[in-house]
C-alpha cells in the first residue's frame, strides 16, 4: 500500500490519500443524496445540468457523459460560461442545477447561479468550506469539507472528491425521480474502488512511472497530448490541467477521434501521447491509435482501466479492472502521478506555487476569472 507520511512532499501526500479521503467522504452519502433528492429532481419538463469553470467544468461533463447509464437521470455538463450566456441552456422554474466551485469566488460560476436562481429554479453549490458568495445565495450547499495539504493543491484530491459528491446528489436526485441507477455509489464496486483499486494503481504509478517519465526526458519531450472518449475526453482535460503547471514543454488535450481528424496535423515526433482507455470500445480505438502513431515515430503511454490492452503503446500503465462509470474516480490518479513523476524527473518542483512564484501572472489570473478576490 501507498504510504503517506507528512515527511513527503506535499503534491504527492496529496495524491496518496485519495482512497481514505473519499472512503471519508461516502460516509457522508445520506446527506448529500437527500440534498439532491430534495433540491435537484427536475420539475416536469424539466433539465438538470452541472457548471463550472477548470476543474469544475470537467466533473461537470465527466458525470454528464454517464449519468444517463449509470443513474437513469440524464444531466448536462457545461461550461458556467455557456450555462449564463447560451439560449439552448436558459433555465426555467423546472429546472435544477449543480453549481461547481471549492472557493466560490469564480466570477462566471457565481453569475451562472444567479440565472437559475432568478428562472426560479433550484441549485445546491458544490464547494469545499461555505461556497462564498454562491453558497450563500444557494437552496443548498454540499460541501466537500477536505482539508488543505497545501493552499495551491486543490486540484488533486479535490477534484476527485468533486466526481464523488456530485455522483453522490444525482445518485439522490435520481431516487427521488423515480428512477432506477444501474449504479450505486454504496455498492461493493463503490467500497472496492476506494479501499483497494486507488491505493494499488497509485502504487503501480510510484513504481513503474519515474522510469517512463526519465526515458521520454532523456530522449527529448516536446509536448504532451492526452487524449480521450465519453467520459474519459473531460478527464483527458483535467490530465492535461495538471499537466501544464508543472511540465516544462507545450501541453494539450483533445477527444481521441478529433486529434486524427486536426490536432495530429501539428503533432511532433518528440511528443508523448497519453491514451486514456476505460473501455473495451476504447481500448481498440487507443490500440488503432498507438500503431498509427508508431508510423509517425511517435510515443504512446496508455492508461488501461477496462481490463483490455492497448496494442502497439509504447509504454502502457495496466490498473486493476474497473467499471466504466467509476474510471472518473480511478483515472484522475494516475494522471496526477503522471504530473509529479514528470516534474520531478524533469528537476521542477511540482509543490511551488506558480501563482505566488509570479506575482504578475497571479494578478492576469484573478483579472481573468476572479476580479471578485480584487474586491
Amino acid at each position: 500500500m501507498p504510504t503517506t507520511m507528512q515527511s513527503q512532499p506535499h503534491m504527492l501526500v496529496d495524491i496518496l490519500r485519495q482512497g481514505e479521503v473519499l472512503a471519508r467522504l461516502l460516509e457522508r452519502y445520506d446527506s448529500f443524496a437527500a440534498m439532491g433528492a430534495e433540491h435537484l429532481a427536475p420539475g416536469t419538463g424539466g433539465r438538470l445540468s452541472a457548471f463550472g469553470c477548470g476543474d469544475g467544468w470537467f466533473a461537470a461533463r465527466a458525470i454528464g457523459a454517464l449519468a444517463a447509464d449509470a443513474f437513469d437521470l440524464p444531466m448536462t455538463g457545461v461550461t458556467s460560461l455557456d450555462y449564463l450566456l447560451s439560449d439552448s441552456h436558459k433555465p426555467g422554474p423546472s429546472d435544477r442545477a449543480v453549481a461547481i466551485s471549492m472557493s466560490g469566488t469564480v466570477d462566471r460560476t457565481n453569475a451562472a447561479a444567479k440565472r437559475i436562481s432568478a428562472a426560479g429554479g433550484r441549485y445546491v453549490a458544490l464547494t469545499n468550506e461555505d461556497g462564498g458568495a454562491m453558497g450563500a445565495a444557494a437552496d443548498a450547499v454540499a460541501s466537500l469539507k477536505i482539508d488543505d495539504i497545501a493552499p495551491f493543491l486543490t486540484g488533486t484530491t479535490r477534484y476527485s472528491g468533486t466526481i464523488l459528491g456530485l455522483m453522490m446528489l444525482v445518485e439522490g436526485a435520481a431516487r427521488a425521480s423515480g428512477r432506477a441507477p444501474r449504479a450505486g455509489c454504496r455498492g461493493s464496486e463503490m467500497n472496492t474502488l476506494l479501499t483497494r483499486t486507488i491505493p494499488e494503481s497509485l502504487e503501480v504509478c510510484q513504481q513503474i512511472l519515474p522510469a517512463i517519465c526519465a526515458e521520454v526526458l532523456g530522449k527529448g519531450l516536446g509536448g504532451i497530448r492526452v487524449l480521450g472518449a465519453g467520459p474519459d475526453w473531460a478527464t483527458a482535460d483535467y490530465g492535461a490541467a495538471k499537466l501544464v503547471k508543472v511540465v516544462q514543454a507545450p501541453v494539450w488535450a483533445s477527444e481521441i477521434e478529433e486529434f486524427a481528424h486536426s490536432l495530429f496535423w501539428s503533432s511532433r515526433k518528440n511528443e508523448l501521447v497519453v491514451l486514456i482507455a476505460s473501455t473495451p470500445e476504447i481500448a481498440r480505438l487507443a490500440s488503432n491509435t498507438a500503431g498509427a502513431l508508431a508510423h509517425a515515430g511517435m510515443r504512446t503511454l496508455a492508461i488501461e482501466t477496462a481490463g483490455h490492452t492497448v496494442e502497439g503503446a509504447t509504454y502502457r500503465l495496466s490498473l486493476p479492472a474497473t467499471a466504466s462509470w467509476l474510471a472518473p474516480l480511478l483515472v484522475p490518479a494516475p494522471l496526477q502521478m503522471l504530473s509529479y513523476a514528470m516534474a520531478v524527473e524533469s528537476g521542477f518542483d511540482p509543490n511551488v506555487s506558480q501563482d505566488k512564484a509570479d506575482p504578475g501572472r497571479f494578478l492576469a489570473a484573478q483579472l481573468l476569472s476572479r476580479r471578485c478576490e480584487l474586491a
